[in-house]
């Protein structure tokens, strides 16, 4: 479903972001389809438990794969929904490594990831329900907490350390609706973010929904959700 404009504004105006994608044009040689478990089950599960959401947030979010998918999740459904992505774009700890650091495609020495995610939302026709914020997690967390915004479903997929995961997971938590979804990335694949998230819904006496590659936790404890997929497989690990 295509949205208005003023609806396209909507959290964009509320941070004072303005239309970033206005006058942007795509750059061919940077679209990169590639992510990981960006079209995973539990995306799907979330937006239709989370009842007519009005709000994503996605902390990490690379390239924009997982952003797109839940773009074209919400346009399926016809919702009324917007997309909050907040990453630096600069890269984890794992590339400050020189196997690695190549994929950050950086100028004199500097990410430009950036450009690739842009060029991604665009091309894909979803830059009316993506909005960029280009900030790190605990920064974003604090702004988000001073303007009293809340989502409907937060999908938490930046560091794999347990320390910083679990400050993510309890930073991330106040911005979620009374019956709002929180997933978890990388559940099952990275010892770190496997315990923090057990550790979490300890913390807040929520049950944990898990698979591999990612798990659920709601805010409303009495929440549950049907699993049941007729038709396909039980899960969709596709990495793109």
């Amino acid at each position: 479903m295509a949205q208005d404009q003023d609806h396209k504004q909507g959290i964009a105006a509320k941070l004072g972001l303005g239309d970033v994608f206005d006058g942007f044009k795509v750059i061919k040689s940077r679209i990169d389809m590639q992510g990981w478990n960006s079209t995973h089950q539990f995306f799907d599960v979330a937006l239709k438990f989370a009842h007519e959401p009005k709000l994503v947030i996605e902390l990490g979010v690379w390239k924009g794969m997982s952003c797109i998918h839940m773009a074209e999740v919400i346009k399926a459904k016809g919702l009324d929904c917007e997309i909050l992505a907040i990453d630096t774009w600069l890269g984890s700890s794992a590339h400050l490594s020189a196997a690695r650091r190549d994929e950050l495609s950086p100028d004199h020495g500097y990410p430009t990831l950036y450009k690739t995610f842009m060029s991604n939302v665009k091309s894909a026709g979803h830059d009316d329900v993506i909005v960029p914020l280009p900030m790190d997690g605990n920064s974003a967390a604090y702004a988000l907490k001073r303007l009293k915004v809340k989502a409907d479903v937060i999908h938490i997929d930046a560091s794999h350390e347990y320390e910083s995961a679990l400050a993510d997971f309890r930073n991330y938590w106040e911005l979620l609706n009374p019956n709002g979804i929180m997933i978890m990335d990388d559940y099952g694949n990275f010892p770190g973010v496997t315990r923090a998230a057990c550790q979490f819904a300890a913390e807040v006496d929520r049950p944990l929904f898990g698979s591999h590659g990612k798990a659920l936790l709601p805010k409303n404890a009495n929440m549950s959700f049907d699993m049941r997929f007729k038709g396909k497989k039980r899960y969709n690990r596709k990495d793109v």
